[in-house]
């Protein structure tokens, strides 16, 4: 009898070899991939595994393909993904967990009509305000950041004392403020001449602006924060739960 026909891998793992990859700068950025039948013929894969692996890739930002022309890689990780309907609080707030932020100046703002309006808060109520830009890995400008502390339930510290930390995690530690709901609000906009020097980008390019609101156990939003995102790096996924069919 003949041998038994093993079957390739499957996309998902065709995925996590090429993303380790591309990673680990087997792919350089800049650099074209293999043809579709080369890395068919080295993975032992099927060209739709390839093809739903590629897509992911693509999905993630760490490639373009384009027909007749390959695919070439343009970054070694992927894009920031924010995650809506996701199984778990962890899913929700370390989407950023792959990236670092460089902290700017701080002060003091009273959120007047225009500005609580805009970040979906109360009047007249006084925060302590910052603002940083947030980096990827390999140092790529990610997205323009400033956050909103309600100045009656706590202070922000040094930035030498947040670290890595995310501000909700450095408040969750320090001052017991642990998020119970976490409201999102995204909208198109178009960078302004200051936000396209810090993103790298030009002016009038369009851009997504993100607002996160971060509410108490009694419903009381106490931090706030702001992302400007060039509309090329932002990816929105959406995971809906269909049950088992019952």
């Amino acid at each position: 009898m003949p041998a038994k026909k093993t079957s390739g891998p499957a996309q998902g793992e065709l995925y996590d070899l090429l993303k380790t990859r591309i990673a680990d700068g087997d792919y350089a950025v800049g650099q074209l991939l293999p043809t579709e039948k080369a890395l068919c013929s080295e993975f032992g894969a099927s060209r739709y595994a390839l093809r739903e692996a590629m897509a992911r890739l693509e999905a993630d930002g760490l490639v373009r393909r384009r027909r007749g022309s390959g695919s070439t890689v343009l970054r070694r990780l992927p894009l920031a993904t924010l995650q809506s309907g996701v199984t778990s609080r962890e899913d929700l707030l370390n989407y950023a967990s792959a990236t670092f932020m460089k902290w700017g100046c701080r002060d003091l703002v009273r959120t007047d009509g225009k500005l609580a309006r805009r970040l979906g808060c109360d009047e007249a109520r006084q925060w302590q305000f910052m603002t940083g830009v947030r980096h990827e890995e390999d140092g790529e400008p990610l997205a323009l950041v400033s956050v909103y502390v309600d100045t009656e339930r706590a202070n922000l510290p040094e930035v030498k004392a947040l670290g890595r930390k995310p501000v909700y995690q450095w408040l969750e530690k320090e001052h017991g403020l642990k998020p119970h709901a976490v409201s999102q609000d995204i909208r198109a906009t178009r960078l302004t001449a200051r936000q396209a020097e810090g993103l790298r980008d030009v002016a009038e390019a369009p851009a997504l602006e993100v607002i996160r609101r971060y509410f108490d156990a009694e419903g009381v939003i106490y931090l706030i924060s702001q992302s400007i995102y060039r509309s090329r790096d932002f990816v929105l996924n959406h995971r809906f739960f269909l049950g088992n069919g019952n």
